[in-house]
């Protein structure tokens, strides 16, 4: 039940919850459905194909509707994950305990108070909480664009950062991989004969990173290498899994064709290359709707007494998914805190409540507004 909000945070962080691990997500999917359904909410899980369910929960029968979003997934497996511990200094720290396990308490408490004061005869809030968000969103991805479609503004709970930021855009990343195949040989004495594949993929990412452009905020990063075999043996095959991201969906192609052209190039004869793009996030920036929704919660802010302040990033995220349908979209309304993604990750436990009471204020503010 929902009665303490630390509580909440304590039960819901000390339940791992890994992208991977199927079984752990699930079980943290039923916790959170269990509270939606204490407020009134109809909750469905939809199973996975690969990973674990989605959470969809909705109240109300009005034609106008508000998405709130959230994801149950962390970068933490089971034989990583630190436990919830109140640091004693206004802190608290645990995987998850902002990216975004917080986020969802933040999302649930604002419901409890923000519900009683809404015309749900007029309005209809639907909660989609998935498991992927840490991985690129690839089995939700249609689900969030589809339940956008149907949504007139879109609230992400996502952390708000050390210092209290809101954001209404976020760049859009897009993985490469590329993939060098030499031919071996020994490193002394056959050396005249081979072609080392490690050479060539050296020399394929030093020109890649020449793509990042600071006027246009585009950057570039190799983020993982492997290949080789021995230091004796000149290398048969060298792997590099990259990204690139930017804010300007328009840049994507064009990225995209200068890759394949510097990767056509050849840096070592006889070295075969192959370039191949992953799954990506589209970028969102700010635009006229999400204007509308950021002063909203900046006004709230200014009534009750607290510093926020809009900030594109460079993290990707699913309120960019949601923008893709043309909605207004406003992130950051999560906990403060710093260290995310690392086993050190905390939380100013003072932003709990501060997010909650601006949080409930903004949806029921937004629900008026969308009543017409």
């Amino acid at each position: 039940m929902l009665n303490d909000p630390l509580a909440s945070l304590k039960k819901y962080v000390d339940q791992p919850s890994g992208t991977f691990d199927r079984d752990d997500v699930a079980q943290a999917a039923r916790m959170f459905a269990e509270d939606f359904q204490s407020l009134g909410f109809q909750t469905e899980l939809i199973p996975g194909e690969k990973l674990g369910p989605k959470l969809r929960a909705a109240i109300g029968s009005g034609d106008r509707q508000l998405m709130l979003m959230g994801h149950m997934d962390t970068v933490f497996p089971r034989d990583v994950y630190v436990p919830f511990r109140d640091l004693g200094d206004g802190r608290a720290m645990g995987s998850g305990v902002i990216d975004m396990k917080g986020g969802v308490v933040v999302m649930l408490y604002a419901l409890k108070k923000a519900l009683p004061l809404i015309d749900l005869n007029r309005i209809k809030v639907v909660a989609l909480l998935n498991p992927d968000e840490e991985i690129g969103s690839p089995e939700s991805h249609d689900l969030i664009f589809q339940t956008a479609r149907a949504s007139a503004a879109a609230l992400s709970f996502e952390p708000s950062s050390i210092d209290g930021r809101f954001t209404c855009a976020r760049k859009g990343v897009t993985s490469v991989a590329i993939e060098c195949t030499g031919i071996p040989g020994h490193a002394g004495a056959r050396y005249k004969e081979c072609a080392s594949a490690i050479q060539a993929l050296c020399g394929y990412i030093s020109r890649l990173y020449t793509l990042r452009d600071d006027s246009r905020d585009i950057s570039f990063n190799a983020g993982l290498i492997s290949g080789g075999t021995a230091e004796n043996v000149v290398a048969p095959h060298a792997m590099a899994n990259c990204e690139f991201r930017y804010y300007n969906e328009a840049y994507k192609p064009e990225l995209m064709e200068k890759i394949r052209a510097i990767c056509a190039e050849e840096q070592v004869p006889r070295v075969r290359t192959a370039v191949s793009f992953g799954a990506s996030h589209p970028a969102i920036d700010l635009n006229e709707k999400s204007q509308r929704l950021l002063d909203l919660a900046l006004e709230i802010c200014k009534e009750q007494g607290i510093t926020r302040y809009h900030e594109r990033t460079g993290g990707a995220g699913d309120i960019a998914i949601a923008g893709q349908a043309g909605i207004g979209v406003l992130d950051g309304l999560g906990l403060s805190g710093d260290q995310m993604h690392t086993v050190e990750e905390w939380a100013y436990l003072s932003s709990l409540p501060e997010q909650i009471n601006l949080s409930a204020a903004l949806i029921q503010r937004l629900c008026v507004l969308l009543q017409g």
